[in-house]
């Protein structure tokens, strides 16, 4: 049943990327428009479980609580179903472009994006840093292309 709705989602996702990749190569929203990418995520945090906030420290009760939602999966494995391996998390050269140019010249760039690891999140619309995850996380990704 998971495999089922796991399947169905990544189809709705590929369906997604194909739509957005052949619509003239527009930017979404929330890639160049800080708000909305801030509110995009902050729902993310507050509904789907988006963290954890920190990537550098242990986050013992963070990746408890994910090992446990995913079906009781060991916490090494919950810790390794990142956004960065998620199938909704888009790092193609066009998205990078995007978020770029959505980036205050002052926030440096192409070096926020290399320090984030930031991409693009078709699922819930915002920029994701790869060392986080969220509820909804896909196997089969990153979008490179």
């Amino acid at each position: 049943m998971i495999k089922k709705l796991v399947d169905e989602i990544r189809k709705v996702l590929l369906a997604e990327v194909k739509e957005a990749t052949q619509n003239d190569k527009k930017c979404p929203p929330a890639a160049t428009d800080a708000l909305l990418n801030t509110k995009n995520r902050n729902k993310a945090i507050k509904k789907l479980g988006y963290g954890p906030a920190n990537p550098g420290l242990p986050n013992k009760e963070f990746w408890q609580k994910k090992s446990e939602m995913w079906d009781d999966i060991p916490t090494s494995e919950a810790k390794t179903m990142l956004c960065g391996n998620c199938a909704a998390f888009d790092i193609s050269p066009h998205m990078r472009k995007c978020i770029k140019g959505g980036l205050d010249e002052a926030a440096g760039g192409e070096e926020t994006i290399n320090a984030g690891q930031l991409g693009y999140c078709h699922m819930h619309k915002f920029k994701c840093a790869a060392k986080r995850t969220c509820d909804t996380w896909v196997t089969g990704g990153p979008i490179k292309k």
